[in-house]
């Protein structure tokens, strides 16, 4: 009996192991997604809210596709599989953690802000369809779903959420 129990500890170890490593690929997978949006966003975000007068739509918004199928493929990917978080105690990382899922949070806040309630008039004016205003808000949308993976990161890393 004793080493069936051993086997089945071992077991389990290795498909607590195996899910951590799907679970850290697919928060890979969302970062760098938002990495591609954030390199790209940035600087036309720069453009909207100090310079409007020399904003040009990019014709062809590659990166923002790229960049928002990343993100929700894991992102989703992870919601049905639930693969099981990092198990740690340490505080510290997990505010650290914290802190970019909320800084996250306010840069989509503010980025909202200046483009759908600031200059969304003026966005009128030039070549911005429909599409490109929904193509914004699943950007917006899909680093939201990272800000909520980095939250619940963060709490798992402090020891205060379980890992289903």
């Amino acid at each position: 009996m004793n080493s069936e129990n051993s086997i089945s500890e071992q077991g389990l170890r290795y498909h607590e192991w195996r899910g951590l490593g799907l679970y850290i690929v697919l928060f890979v997978v969302q970062t760098v997604g938002v990495g591609i949006l954030l390199v790209n966003a940035v600087p036309l975000y720069r453009v909207i809210a100090l310079d409007f007068k020399s904003y040009r739509p990019d014709p062809e918004p590659w990166w923002a596709i790229v960049g928002m199928v990343l993100v929700q493929a894991a992102y989703w990917l992870r919601v049905r599989l639930q693969p099981p978080l990092p198990r740690m105690g340490h505080i510290v990382l997990g505010h650290i953690v914290l802190f970019l899922a909320r800084l996250s949070f306010v840069s989509v806040t503010a980025s909202f802000t200046v483009v759908f309630l600031n200059r969304f008039p003026d966005l009128r004016n030039i070549d911005f369809s429909p599409f490109r205003a929904l193509l914004i808000l699943v950007m917006f949308f899909s680093i939201f779903c990272w800000t909520l993976e980095l939250e619940r990161l963060a709490k798992a890393l402090r020891g205060r959420e379980s890992t289903t």
